[in-house]
C-alpha cells in the first residue's frame, strides 16, 4: 500500500500517551505505514474539498486517544488522513483503492469524515473485489433522491442501489424519522424490498442487533443521533437516537463476524463547538473495538452445522421454519428456504429469540415475511 494516498497522523498526536490508553496502544502512521498483517481495525480520516479538510478525523482522535484500552487481544492501526484530491471524483477513487487494500488483509477499514458522498467509494471497493454484500444505513432520512445528480446526503442510497456492476444483495435502513421521509420514498423502498425500520421500532435498542449482524458494510450518519448528543449536524434535530443507542449500535456492528467496513459520516465540524460530537464518535469507536475484540467466529465463519438446530412446523401444513442458535454467542438465525447455492453466504438470516418464540407459539414472525417479500 503506497503512502501517496495518505498523510501521516499529525505530530501533536505522537506524544507519549499514558499507559493503557488508546493513544499508547494504537499503531500510528508516522511517515511509515503500520504493517496491516494481523491488524483488525484501520482508522482513516476522509478529507473535504474545503479548507480545514481534516478537522473531523483529528477532532475525533483528540477525544479517542485519551480513552483507556479494554481487555482486548486486538491490533488497531491509524493510517492517518487521505490526501485531499483535486475534486470529489479523486476522493472517491482514493477511498475505493484504500478500502480494497485494507480489506485484502482481513482488516476492517473505519472511515471518518464529513460529507456523504465518499461511502460510495467503499461500496465500489466490494465491486472491485467481486463480492456481493449486504449494506446497512443508519440515518434520520432515507436518501433516495435523484441519482442522476452527484452523490450527497440526499441521494447516497439511490447511488448505492443503481451503481453498476450491481453487488448489493440486500439493504437495511435503520432509524429514519417518518416526518422527514415522503410516503413516496417509503413506497419505493417497499417496492424494492428494502428493509426499513424507523427509530421508534428500535426500542429497546437490542432489537436492531440482527439487522446490523446481517451487514457487510455499515454507513452511520451523524444525523441519526439527536442534536443534544450530536450537535455537529447540518440541521439541528431534537429527536433521534441517543448517544447510548449510537454506541450500542456500533458495538453490535463490531461484534458481527460478517461486517468488514464501517463509515461514520456527515460530521459538520464547525458546529461541534465544545467537542461533544467528537467525544460521542470516539466513545462509539471504543464500543466498536470492544465488539470486534469480542467476536466469536459465528456464521458465516463457522458452518451452520456447528449451531444448534430447531425446527418449527408452520400452521396449516405450510411447511416448516428452521432456526439455528450459536452455542458460542447465543445468537439466532433463520434458514432461507430454497436458497440458491451462489448466495451461500446469505443462506442464514439473523433473527432473535423472540422470532423463534413467536414461531413456536404458532405465529409467523415478521422476519419470515421479510424474507418472503425479498423473494429469496
Amino acid at each position: 500500500m503506497g503512502t501517496e494516498w495518505l498523510e501521516p497522523v499529525p505530530l501533536d498526536f505522537s506524544q507519549q500517551w499514558p499507559a493503557e490508553t488508546l493513544g499508547a496502544s494504537i499503531e500510528l502512521n508516522r511517515d511509515e505505514l503500520p504493517d496491516l498483517r494481523g491488524a483488525r481495525i484501520a482508522l482513516i480520516g476522509v478529507p473535504e474539498q474545503r479548507a480545514a479538510a481534516h478537522d473531523v478525523a483529528d477532532s475525533v482522535r483528540r477525544a479517542l486517544y485519551p480513552l483507556y484500552w479494554g481487555p482486548w487481544d486486538l491490533r488497531v492501526v491509524d493510517l492517518g488522513n487521505l490526501r485531499p484530491g483535486r475534486d470529489r471524483v479523486d476522493t472517491l477513487v482514493a477511498v475505493e483503492e484504500l478500502a480494497v487494500e485494507v480489506m485484502k488483509y482481513g482488516c476492517i477499514p473505519v472511515f471518518l469524515g464529513a460529507g456523504s458522498d465518499w461511502p460510495l467509494g467503499v461500496y465500489r471497493a466490494y465491486g472491485k473485489m467481486e463480492q456481493t454484500i449486504n449494506a446497512c444505513l443508519i440515518n434520520s432520512r432515507i436518501s433516495l433522491g435523484d441519482d442522476h445528480s452527484l452523490p450527497d446526503r440526499s441521494n447516497l442510497l439511490a447511488h448505492l442501489l443503481t451503481h453498476k456492476p450491481f453487488h448489493l444483495f440486500h439493504v437495511s435502513h435503520l432509524a429514519h424519522q417518518s416526518y422527514f421521509v415522503p410516503q413516496s420514498a417509503l413506497d419505493l423502498a417497499e417496492k424494492m424490498h428494502l428493509e426499513v425500520h424507523r427509530v421508534g421500532e428500535m426500542q429497546p435498542i437490542q432489537r436492531a442487533e440482527p439487522w446490523l449482524r446481517d451487514a457487510d458494510m455499515a454507513i452511520v450518519h451523524n444525523a441519526a443521533v439527536r442534536a443534544a448528543d450530536a450537535p455537529a449536524q447540518h440541521e439541528a434535530n431534537p429527536n433521534g437516537l441517543s448517544g447510548e443507542s449510537f454506541c450500542a449500535l456500533l458495538r453490535f456492528a463490531g461484534f458481527s463476524d460478517k461486517l468488514s467496513s464501517l463509515c461514520l459520516t456527515d460530521f459538520v465540524g464547525s458546529r461541534d463547538l465544545d467537542g461533544q460530537n467528537a467525544h460521542l464518535w470516539a466513545q462509539g469507536l471504543w464500543y466498536f473495538m470492544d465488539g470486534v475484540a469480542g467476536r466469536v467466529a459465528d456464521f458465516p465463519l463457522r458452518p451452520k452445522s456447528e449451531n444448534l438446530k430447531f425446527t418449527v412446523l408452520l400452521p396449516d401444513d405450510q411447511g416448516e421454519m428452521v432456526f439455528y442458535k450459536s452455542p458460542l454467542s447465543m445468537r439466532w438465525w433463520i434458514e432461507v428456504p430454497n436458497n440458491p447455492s451462489e448466495n451461500a453466504r446469505h443462506q442464514l438470516v439473523p433473527c432473535s429469540y423472540e422470532d423463534y418464540d413467536q414461531a413456536q407459539s404458532g405465529s409467523i414472525p415478521n422476519v419470515w415475511w421479510r424474507i418472503v417479500r425479498r423473494g429469496l
